[in-house]
């Protein structure tokens, strides 16, 4: 799927993330069980464990002053963006600032995020794509999905009239599982989609009595994800 939604670009100044979203959230017509708690994620274990190791700094009339002394400086403090909105996300900035679990500020390089969440929608951390770096995951229940464009380099590409390779980027579609119930993120490919729904035995018998193509996988991992509603331990 190709992404035609417009690339928000996310300047400091529209990064304020309003003081009711350090919650979880989930919109009233969302179909799915997972939706994850606002902040920073740093790591694959805290994301799988719905646990931000940073929440987004609540700002006020009273400290209005540090929150425009942080953006000043380029430094994440949080993102708005309306909750209508369906794309991925672009952030310029080096560095993020949030609080831990005690109420510690403490300051992060983006390098060091694995994903974001607004509004109870997860963005991972993916620099290779081609376009926004925070792209975002689709959410339709444990077994759920993430696509973008990675950036590669194109080792066929030569200049005209020069004896040398220049490699010039090219691009290649990258599509991975994202799943909540093993807590990893995988390739989306045909044999790790069967061995999802051979967890579930019964959908497993039924799928292998009926014709094995893709759409049929796809409709039975909609079944699995419908029979298995997830909770965050």
């Amino acid at each position: 799927m190709r992404f035609l939604a417009s690339i928000f670009i996310f300047t400091l100044g529209l990064a304020f993330l309003p003081t009711s979203l350090n919650a979880q959230w989930v919109k009233e017509d969302d179909t799915s069980s997972i939706w994850l708690n606002a902040g920073i994620y740093l790591s694959d274990s805290s994301f799988f464990s719905n646990s931000p190791d940073l929440l987004w700094a609540d700002f006020s009339e009273d400290n209005w002053r540090k929150k425009d002394s942080l953006e000043r400086r380029r430094i994440l403090v949080g993102i708005s963006i309306p909750d209508y909105y369906n794309g991925n996300i672009r952030i310029k900035t080096r560095f993020a600032y949030g609080v831990d679990s005690t109420g510690k500020e403490r300051f992060v390089s983006l390098d060091e995020v694995f994903a974001i969440t607004v509004l109870g929608t997860p963005y991972l951390n993916l620099s290779e794509s081609m376009n926004e770096n925070f792209i975002k995951v689709t959410l339709q229940g444990v077994i759920s999905y993430v696509q973008y464009y990675r950036r590669i380099a194109d080792p066929f590409s030569v200049s005209a009239g020069t004896l040398y390779n220049e490699p010039r980027e090219a691009s290649e579609y990258i599509e991975e599982i994202v799943d909540f119930e093993a807590k990893e993120i995988v390739r989306k490919t045909r044999v790790n989609l069967e061995e999802i729904v051979q967890r579930d035995q019964d959908l497993y018998n039924k799928y292998q009595n009926e014709k094995r193509n893709y759409a049929t996988l796809m409709k039975y991992i909609k079944a699995y994800n419908d029979k298995h509603q997830f909770e965050f331990e």
